[in-house]
């Protein structure tokens, strides 16, 4: 026994000299000892205590104890069998991990990469720093970083003694690096090449939102807006909506919402990532003059089954992901309105927003006064979507996509009385398919194919019956069938340029159809299906070194048969260190756009889709054409953030519709041209990890030209917005997170209207006057939202989230436009009927409250 002690006071003597020198111990050094000493035996694994290194406390002499030390700070268990004999395993619960991630070539700390498993998740703090707790030996943990290769690991092969360094390296198909990698929160980051790339499901609570709404979060970012409070209408530094271009895993949609523009049509638990381009777009992406707003979901097959289902207080969801097999995966996710199931506040306010100064907003005033009736009432909205990714092989990647996204409405009032029925039916859905190929052929040389179709169909009809005789008509039909081809090549030249070259075809087919009959007074608007062809060549030249510069420069020449037309579309973008927290960036581009909407200024029906998707015929409706500069600078350093861009653009080939007032041709197509001149600003201020503020301010001038319109002079486009101020903060208390924001901007313009007399038919003539020369009231209101993430057990296998937010805090009654329409004037002295106006203004939403409840297993 003496010896023995001796023997085991030499070996902690060791232990306690490789201690001060700061030297730990392998750990089958210290078991072989203690197995030597004590005459016990332990059974392990080799791969358990496989790079495990620990200190012993030098004065402990009983062997309890020693096991004790050795569990705690290696995180294995020892079980004693018998006397003799104890097991070594890796305890199954409650572990810990921490560790730093670096960037592999550079050896840079990674902020805000994430670190996370099938339940849990965390980001990494300024120093690349995570911790997580309570996981199991056989969780999986994955290590990502945007522009980064994935990888993964099993926590049993972590060393849990001290924190792990852990290397990734950019992914090698791509020169693109993360310039800011929390650009407003986390899982919203700026690429090199100017992009802006949002991660929905790691990104921070944003004000106003429950959920990470995939367009509503986009309009979070400075330079872009939705005037009009809707998620689809979004608008890139003066860009309409339908001058950007928005994809769905490579899917063109002409249709990106639900309850007309109010929702995303997009489900933001199956979106991997979305980049936003506000200028110098990719040259892969063509036919449009705005930005660029470019949706993935499932990127790579899943390591396990997972799903999710949640409800707020508009629409129900369910979504899943699984493996099957080691070569295939699935993606599903099905969402749908709740409205004609539950009634919610939410609903009832997005309601009275959507449908003011609609029939259907008349139609409830006139059945409380009787003696009409609504006999139907019945909206809904769904979307679902699947992708299937099958992997022969690690050099090649086949994808199947689908989504669908469908809103229907029908309302009939009648008065059985007069024998009246007022009938209003609208129709929107968008269906897309695609399949996508990606092969990687070398290390550095790779293609990514895609054949897509995208089907979008708008139908509105709507009349007024009495004693079964039509004397109120409205019809409109409009729809698109595209087909698109891609093949795009990927030369890696060397660590710091890639040559990017390729060839794409779209035809596209589009038709639409307006009729109106409305007192004696008809028109008619008619597109037979028309088709084009487009055909082009893309090249692109990427020079990108660590963060020190980058330059962009790319050129794509299409044919459009129809016009019999080449079209050149040169883009130019780059940036450059100055300083080691200081850079500038300019960019210069031509694009050309062959669908767009044409607007019907005045439209006297159903009063929401007064918008039809036409295609150019160089005639009545020619190519949009746009030019744009842009001039920035970009600082980043201890938590503050400054970006300001400067930009000037011109677009010709606008089209507008007018129908209605001194119109009394019926139609007419009016053609012009916008310039648009403004500056972003983004100043944030990243306090602590958990706390940070943020303020964007954008300041522009939007002026169109119609001939014909406002006596041949230039005029405020319907939305510009002169000044525009956000103000946000954001706060984490562990589980619990919450965020605050106020946006102010300048009011829409709008236009007078004057008494022009009347006809040889002694029909008054109403008529606008200096268009858009008049301001409404500014705009303002206060959001907030709030989240908390939850385990429903120990075991930590089912995780759930409850939010709210909370829209226009303060209830301002903010007037969002204004427009006229004509009414029938009695004089109540002499019983005679003449022709009036009416103005007619649009609000803003209310003080709307929402919830969310999720469970993800």
């Amino acid at each position: 026994m003496i010896k023995a002690r001796v023997s085991l006071i030499f070996v902690l003597f060791s232990l306690f000299l490789f201690a001060q020198k700061e030297k730990e111990v392998p750990l089958l050094k210290v078991l072989n000892s203690i197995e030597k000493n004590f005459n016990i035996k332990f059974s392990f694994s080799e791969e358990v205590i496989k790079n495990k290194s620990i200190k012993l406390n030098d004065k402990q002499e009983l062997l309890s104890v020693i096991i004790s030390q050795i569990e705690s700070r290696t995180g294995l268990e020892v079980k004693k069998i018998n006397d003799r004999y104890y097991t070594i395993t890796q305890k199954t619960d409650n572990i810990k991990i921490c560790g730093y991630i670096f960037d592999e070539k550079s050896n840079t700390a990674l902020a805000d990469a994430a670190v996370f498993t099938k339940t849990k998740g965390v980001g990494t703090d300024t120093k690349g720093y995570f911790e997580l707790k309570g996981l199991k030996a056989k969780d999986t943990v994955t290590f990502s970083f945007v522009g980064y290769e994935e990888i993964k690991k099993v926590v049993a092969e972590l060393n849990q003694t001290k924190c792990s360094k852990i290397y990734i390296k950019e992914a090698s198909h791509t020169l693109n690096e993360i310039i800011i990698s929390s650009y407003l929160t986390t899982g919203i980051a700026k690429n090199s090449d100017g992009s802006i790339v949002l991660t929905p499901r790691k990104q921070g609570v944003l004000p106003g939102l429950t959920e990470a709404d995939v367009l509503l979060s986009t309009q979070q970012l400075p330079g872009i807006q939705s005037p009009i409070e809707n998620a689809s209408g979004i608008h890139i530094r003066g860009g309409a909506p339908d001058q950007n271009l928005i994809l769905f895993d490579g899917i063109k949609l002409y249709n990106t919402s639900h309850f007309f523009g109010s929702i995303s049509a997009f489900n933001p638990y199956v979106v991997d990532n979305v980049k936003v381009y506000k200028n110098a777009s990719n040259v892969k992406y063509g036919n449009h003059v705005s930005g660029v707003i470019d949706i993935e979901t499932m990127s790579d097959i899943p390591s396990q089954i997972s799903a999710g289902a949640g409800f707020n207080f508009t629409n129900a969801d369910v979504n899943t992901s699984f493996p099957i097999g080691e070569k295939l995966g699935v993606q599903f996710s099905f969402r749908r309105s709740i409205s004609d199931l539950l009634d919610t506040p939410t609903f009832d306010k997005l309601s009275q927003k959507v449908f003011q100064n609609t029939v259907l907003d008349e139609g409830k005033v006139l059945a409380e006064e009787q003696p009409f009736i609504e006999d139907e009432n019945n909206f809904s909205f769904l979307d679902f979507n699947t992708k299937v990714i099958f992997k022969p092989n690690d050099n090649n990647t086949i994808s199947l996509q689908q989504i669908r996204v469908k809103n229907d409405l029908k309302y009939i009032l009648v008065n059985n009385n007069e024998n009246e029925r007022r009938f209003d039916f609208i129709d929107i859905q968008n269906e897309g398919y695609g399949i996508t190929w990606d092969k990687i052929w070398s290390a550095n040389f790779s293609q990514k194919t895609n054949i897509n179709y995208t089907n979008y169909k708008l139908f509105y009809d709507g009349n007024k019956k009495r004693d079964n005789f039509i004397y109120n008509l409205t019809t409109k039909n409009n729809e698109i069938k595209e087909v698109s081809f891609s093949t795009i090549f990927n030369q890696k030249l060397n660590d710091i340029s890639a040559l990017n070259f390729g060839y794409q075809f779209t035809n596209s087919n589009i038709s639409y159809r307006l009729v109106q009959e409305n007192d004696g007074f008809s028109n008619l608007l008619n597109e037979d299906r028309k088709s084009n062809n487009q055909q082009t060549l893309l090249a692109e030249y990427v020079l990108s070194k660590d963060k020190k510069y980058n330059v962009n420069v790319g050129v794509r020449a299409s044919y459009m048969p129809l016009l019999d037309k080449t079209f050149f579309e040169p883009r130019l973008y780059g940036r450059l260190r100055l300083f080691p927290s200081f850079w500038i960036n300019a960019s210069a581009e031509m694009k050309q756009q062959y669908t767009s909407k044409i607007i019907e200024f005045f439209t006297s029906d159903f009063g929401l889709e007064n918008e039809l998707w036409a295609i150019s015929n160089g005639v009545e409706i020619p190519v949009l054409k746009s030019k744009q500069v842009t001039f920035g600078v970009l600082f980043d350093k201890k938590g503050w953030l400054i970006d300001a861009e400067a930009y000037f653009r011109e677009i010709d080939g606008l089209t507008t519709l007018a129908t209605g007032f001194d119109n009394t041709n019926g139609e007419e197509i009016f053609n012009g041209s916008a310039r648009v001149i403004g500056a972003d600003f983004l100043i944030k201020k990243k306090w602590t990890n958990n706390f940070s503020s943020w303020v964007s301010y954008t300041i522009g001038e939007n002026e169109s030209d119609f001939s014909g319109f406002n006596e041949g002079g230039k005029f405020n486009g319907n939305f510009n917005i002169s000044n525009a101020v956000y103000v946000a903060q954001q706060m984490k208390f562990g589980n619990f997170e919450m965020s605050l924001g106020w946006t102010f901007r300048s009011g829409l313009p709008f236009s007078d209207i004057v008494d022009s007399g009347f006809n040889d038919d002694q029909i008054r003539l109403q008529r606008l006057a200096n268009i858009n020369g008049r301001t409404l009231p500014n705009f303002h209101r206060l959001d907030a939202s709030a989240s908390y993430d939850f385990y429903w057990s120990k075991k930590r296998k089912v995780k759930s989230k409850i939010g709210v937010s909370f829209i226009n805090i303060y209830d301002r009654k903010n007037i969002l436009r204004r427009s006229y329409e004509k009414e029938f004037v009695v004089d109540p002295n002499t019983s005679e009927q003449t022709d009036g106006i009416t103005t007619v203004d649009t609000f803003s939403l209310g003080f709307t409250p929402n919830v969310v409840f999720r469970v993800q297993f």
